[in-house]
């Protein structure tokens, strides 16, 4: 897959193209849906599939905040894109240019003479151009005037509750990581650098790699996880604790993850955790005794959830 990030380098006007159109934060089990008709439908006409989306959600400009918080990095991004056989991913900043451009001009100057676009696959809910007042009815309205073919995408649901990016933030902040996880069709995880901490794992005798986190980034409800940790190309069984560390006092929010049977210092390398299950809530304990018996009954449970049998 190629990646192009401005305008200025695109050229296809000696060749169509199919493309689909939105900002895929997630690439949860929708935006998959909506990906593979459009490589389907490349594959079928003989054209390059291309992604049209943004680094920066649009609404990081269009809003007082600082828009949406983000469920993967772009390297995840990019990398779901390539695996689901895409061949160009235009991945360009949304700027002041995009945002004050009327929907008719998006249309006809970048889709059309920029991108030579002949198939267009979009979402039942994309909204584009100024003020987002561009949608799924006017490129129906003028697919005939620039002679191109569209494809609207309804919505994927499961037990009946639409999936889109804001419900899998909601759950994941609610704790609720199983179903945020089935929406997506894959592990929520996040990736950091291992920093130093207080060292408080270490010394009650559960040593734990601590994340340099990134506030751009949603976050799992305090508490504790059963995950899977990825370092140096290597998975490891792991317990994650999200939170405060109330026990110690009031602490600024941490993700603390001790590998099963691992005590290398890796301080300095980066590492991503796949979160999978909830195990329990964060939890003030009346001493620390009371801290390491819980803690104990944590790792048990993690022997549990991985091999079946309390080691």
């Amino acid at each position: 897959m190629k990646i192009i990030t401005s305008l200025d380098n695109v050229d296809f006007q000696s060749n169509a193209t199919g493309i689909a159109l939105g900002n895929f934060d997630g690439i949860h089990m929708g935006h998959k849906t909506l990906i593979i008709k459009l490589v389907e439908i490349c594959k079928k006409h003989n054209i390059p599939s291309v992604i049209y989306t943004f680094r920066n959600h649009p609404k990081s400009l269009t809003s007082n905040n600082r828009g949406p918080l983000k469920i993967a990095s772009d390297r995840q991004k990019l990398q779901l894109l390539r695996e689901l056989g895409v061949d160009y991913t235009l991945f360009i900043e949304f700027d002041e240019k995009q945002r004050m451009l009327a929907p008719e001009k998006f249309i006809e100057e970048i889709l059309i003479r920029r991108l030579n676009m002949q198939h267009a696959v979009v979402g039942y809910d994309y909204r584009f151009g100024y003020k987002a007042k561009g949608d799924i009815h006017l490129l129906e309205h003028m697919k005939d005037q620039h002679d191109y073919q569209l494809q609207v995408i309804q919505p994927v649901a499961i037990e009946n509750e639409i999936i889109s990016s804001t419900v899998i933030r909601q759950l994941i902040q609610g704790g609720q990581i199983s179903k945020a996880n089935l929406y997506l069709g894959k592990p929520f995880s996040i990736t950091g650098t291992v920093i130093h901490g207080r060292g408080m794992g270490k010394q009650l005798g559960f040593p734990t790699a601590n994340i340099e986190l990134d506030d751009s980034f949603v976050l799992p409800s305090p508490g504790v996880y059963y995950t899977k940790t990825i370092l140096d190309q290597k998975i490891y069984y792991s317990a994650t604790n999200v939170g405060h560390n109330p026990t110690f006092g009031e602490h600024p929010i941490s993700i603390e993850t001790h590998l099963v049977d691992f005590d290398d210092m890796i301080y300095g390398k980066k590492i991503e955790v796949l979160f999978l299950y909830r195990a329990r809530r964060e939890i003030r304990f009346s001493s620390k005794v009371e801290l390491i018996g819980q803690m104990a009954r944590d790792l048990e449970g993690t022997r549990e959830y991985f091999f079946g049998e309390i080691l």
